[in-house]
């Protein structure tokens, strides 16, 4: 009897699902999300895969050995701002560090037009009101000494005024609580006893990082999102276990590794942006595989169009991000989204009279004008079924038709306002979008240091294989890479799936270089002996996991560090010089040679530890192999009349039904190659080639 690994990554449009069995094939399925209701969209999926392999979903989940999940309810109550109300507990004299926003709140993560257009700018909506917010006397100094002890009776009094407010959750962010937690610890203690039924988040234990703001703001947004995820959580495992499922639900985390669903409960904030992570970390594992070190991971789902850039094998990690224009301290692999993905709207801006794209999207309800759902703002879906690029007959698989005329109604009406045909004004919003998307792909590499054309990108989601050939060529890109066809479609979920536990552990810290090897042992042993109760309690064999060690580290009277590696073995001497040189050698490469000054000193100001699954651990089969029949030559199923810019006509052009595309086969542009979940758009001029394990070759002309 054969046995599965599952995952399934809940989009803003469509909920993806893989089902990997033992011997490497997967099983691909998809269904509209359910906003109302996150958890009837992931049963749903289930359920198609379940139809497909031919099972009952009961029979499929008792043969599925792991389930991992990646999921955007806490980011969608964010941008939608239906959270909880959060009362945040202070230091006396510092409840306004979420007012004052390090004074960089107009502009914190906005695109340089709105940052130049100060007049259009406008603060952050606050997560946390400011008569929510109450101070209460303690103090610990910048060294970890208790100076005004915290006073209880005053902290039961803030407790009983946030709650009599109608406050719903606490957040306890205290100043210097990353060196000395001790008040933080009290607060805990009082509040568990006292107010057993109250979710609060403590900052300390979210962030161990020097920073009163943004550890504050991430204690606060913990908060905001934690019933809301502590209700989906357990519905979701209620729905699994009424349906026979009884092993554990693992969630995927933004930083690239897995965690028990009940740990989730407790850190939902670690679930912002999980599943664009997951199909970065594919593309690191398959990149691995086809020998391409450096990747650009560009994925173009329903809502958003998502970007990372893989450099030297290695996934890139940040410790803060923005979200909201708000600074958060939250480890997450580097992804950045502009709102241009297939259910983006199209608009005409009444200032300028031009066309524009997104960020406003028509989600998985109503959908795109095509989906037959309300929608009546055409969408990037449309101008791509209008030019001929999709089969209305074929979408999904057969599994959902779409409807032509609508989209040429909706898509003809904006270019009626624009003055334009309707041919024109769909080759215009496909261009807008791409010109986004080309952008966004710029600010991720020329604008950090990284040459585009030293890159391969990486086509995935479901509209990325259709758009990669325009939006790549602006940048001098040379190859696309569609991973093993129509998983393409589903990359993220599938990354998921090759995601193992995974756990970073951090110690603030000051040593001054020469580093004192003691310190620096005695803090890396403190955090194994953390990382091993949380193995132990999560039931992860010790065994299976690989530990990799990095230090903050940066110039003395510098105010930004450096995430440097330290190495394995014995941290004696010679390691501490190992580190230094780690840090230089990264430094100059983030911000250029000889820019350092090491003369003035170097600091290390944390420790970190990072628990990652061994490979192959915990993982069934490989990447793009036994994925679908070949065939013994290459023939054409069709004809579609397609606008082609390029030509400025419509013509007949050559569509072909990709699971039937043998290794090694080669086509010239103009050409279609049709998935069930997805297309491939071999642009005029291009070639594709077809790889033994499954992955498709698009080379582009060489523009440099």
């Amino acid at each position: 009897m054969s046995h599965y690994r599952v995952s399934i990554d809940i989009g803003g449009t469509f909920t993806d699902c893989t089902i990997v069995a033992a011997h490497g094939d997967v099983t691909i399925a998809k269904s509209p999300s359910t906003p109302h209701d996150f958890s009837r969209g992931f049963i749903d999926t289930l359920d198609a895969g379940a139809r497909t392999l031919g099972l009952g979903l009961g029979e499929l989940l008792e043969r599925t050995v792991r389930l991992s999940h990646g999921t955007t309810v806490g980011i969608n109550a964010v941008v939608s701002r239906t959270g909880s109300r959060v009362g945040l507990i202070s230091t006396s004299g510092h409840g306004d560090a979420l007012r004052i926003l390090n004074n960089t709140g107009r502009t914190n993560g906005q695109p340089v037009e709105r940052i130049l257009d100060y007049a259009a700018s406008s603060l952050p909506e606050r997560f946390v009101r400011r008569t929510d917010v109450v101070e209460v006397t303690e103090r610990i100094d910048a060294f970890g000494d208790v100076i005004v002890p915290l006073d209880l009776d005053e902290l039961t009094a803030a407790v009983e005024r946030l709650l009599g407010q109608g406050v719903e959750t606490l957040a306890v962010s205290y100043l210097w609580s990353h060196l000395n937690p001790r008040h933080e610890d009290q607060t805990r203690e009082l509040l568990e006893r006292d107010y057993p039924d109250v979710y609060v988040s403590y900052g300390a234990r979210l962030a161990q990082r020097i920073g009163e703001y943004p550890r504050a703001a991430t204690a606060v947004l913990n908060s905001y999102i934690g019933p809301l995820m502590r209700d989906y959580v357990t519905r979701l495992l209620d729905s699994l276990r009424e349906r026979g499922y009884r092993d554990r639900l693992l969630f995927a985390q933004c930083d690239g590794g897995l965690i028990d669903a009940i740990d989730v409960i407790g850190r939902p904030i670690m679930t912002l942006e999980s599943g664009p992570v997951g199909g970065v970390i594919a593309c690191a594992k398959a990149g691995a595989e086809a020998g391409h070190a450096n990747i650009i991971a560009a994925d173009m789902g329903g809502t958003t169009f998502d970007v990372s850039v893989i450099a030297d094998g290695r996934p890139p990690v940040r410790d803060g991000v923005v979200i909201e224009q708000h600074d958060l301290f939250l480890r997450m692999v580097d992804v950045e989204s502009v709102g241009a993905g297939g259910g983006s709207l199209a608009w005409v801006d009444e200032q300028s009279g031009a066309l524009r794209v997104g960020p406003q999207s028509a989600g998985a309800d109503p959908g795109p004008v095509c989906y037959g759902r309300g929608g009546v703002q055409p969408t990037v879906t449309d101008a791509d079924l209008v030019l001929g690029l999709l089969d209305p007959d074929h979408f999904l698989g057969g599994r959902m038709q779409l409807d032509v005329e609508a989209a040429r109604r909706a898509v003809g009406a904006l270019g009626d306002r624009l003055g334009l045909g309707l041919m024109a004004c769909a080759a215009g919003i496909q261009e807008v979008a791409d010109s986004l998307m080309e952008d966004k792909i710029r600010s991720m590499t020329v604008a950090r240091g990284h040459d585009p054309r030293d890159f391969v990108l990486y086509a995935f989601g479901g509209g990325g294989a259709v758009h990669a050939g325009l939006f790549s060529r602006g940048l001098g890109i040379r190859r696309i890479v569609v991973p093993v066809g129509d998983l393409a479609s589903v990359w993220s979920a599938y990354g998921i799936g090759l995601e193992g536990y995974g756990r970073s552990y951090e110690l603030p810290t000051f040593l001054r270089a020469p580093f004192d090897p003691a310190g620096v042992r005695d803090g890396y042993a403190r955090l194994e002996e953390l990382a091993r109760a949380d193995a132990e309690r999560s039931d992860v064999n010790w065994g299976s996991l690989r530990l990799a060690r990095t230090a903050d580290l940066k110039y003395s009277l510098q105010v930004y560090d450096v995430e440097a590696d330290v190495p394995g073995g014995p941290l004696l001497d010679g390691a501490m010089q190992a580190i230094v040189d780690s840090f230089e050698q990264t430094y100059a490469r983030r911000f250029g040679e000889g820019v350092g000054y090491p003369e003035g000193g170097i600091d290390l100001v944390a420790l970190r530890l990072l628990v990652v699954q061994s490979a192959g651990a915990d993982c069934i089969g490989g990447i793009g192999q036994g994925r679908f029949p070949r065939a013994d030559e290459v023939r054409p199923s069709g004809e579609r009349e397609v606008y082609w810019p390029e030509h400025g006509a419509t013509s007949a052009t050559p569509v072909y039904r990709g699971p039937r595309l043998p290794g090694g086969a080669h086509l010239e542009g103009p050409a279609l190659v049709d998935y069930p979940d997805t297309t491939v758009v071999l642009r005029p001029g291009l070639t594709l080639d077809v790889e033994a394990g499954g992955n498709l070759i698009i080379e582009l002309e060489d523009r440099a």
